[in-house]
């Protein structure tokens, strides 16, 4: 059998497969209720696809040998996303951001942003709208690109993106020769 793409999303599909994605999940506490839960299912879809195709031997002749494999694999790439993701808001989140180290493209948007002025807007924002700052304007992601690497939808990045616009708005409306 051929491992493409669609071979490992029909083997998934069959016999009730899928729910090792489900159980990975649920191993790691993550219900159902959970707000990253969807995203994470479609997730856990994908890395099958990497999993299916990387397995040494044929998935499809020892199906529960190698069910057992692709479903520890999914738990570790899952972790391995999870604590990623809890070490960037607690680095976000103690204080002081330090972006020195921050690769900037060479940019007009970027060259013309004042760093003590970005450093202002942060202490401003909660984890998320950081993260959105940061990535937008020093990384120059798009939204969707932004919600692909934090595992949220693009209408959870607008919401963040209308927040701190208003934030800024309010701001300046309080002092507006803060910015000119």
């Amino acid at each position: 059998m051929e491992r493409t793409a669609q071979a490992a999303f029909e083997f998934l599909a069959a016999d009730g497969h899928q729910l090792i994605i489900y159980s990975a999940l649920k191993k790691l506490g993550i219900r159902q209720n959970d707000t990253d839960f969807e995203d994470l299912v479609q997730e856990g879809w994908l890395l099958f696809v990497a999993i299916f195709q990387k397995y040494p031997q044929e998935p499809t002749e020892k199906p529960k040998q190698f069910l057992a494999y692709a479903h520890q694999a999914l738990y570790r790439r899952f972790l391995n996303q999870l604590q990623a993701k809890q070490r960037e808001i607690k680095h976000l989140e103690t204080g002081e951001v330090d972006l020195s180290g921050v690769p900037q493209k060479l940019d007009v948007l970027a060259d013309t942003i004042d760093t003590n002025l970005l450093k202002g807007w942060l202490g401003k924002c909660n984890a998320a709208e950081r993260r959105f700052l940061i990535d937008r304007i020093y990384y120059q992601l798009t939204p969707s690109e932004i919600s692909k690497k934090w595992g949220v939808s693009r209408q959870t990045i607008y919401k963040w993106q209308k927040r701190i616009r208003s934030k800024l708005m309010a701001r300046e409306s309080e002092n507006p020769h803060q910015f000119k």
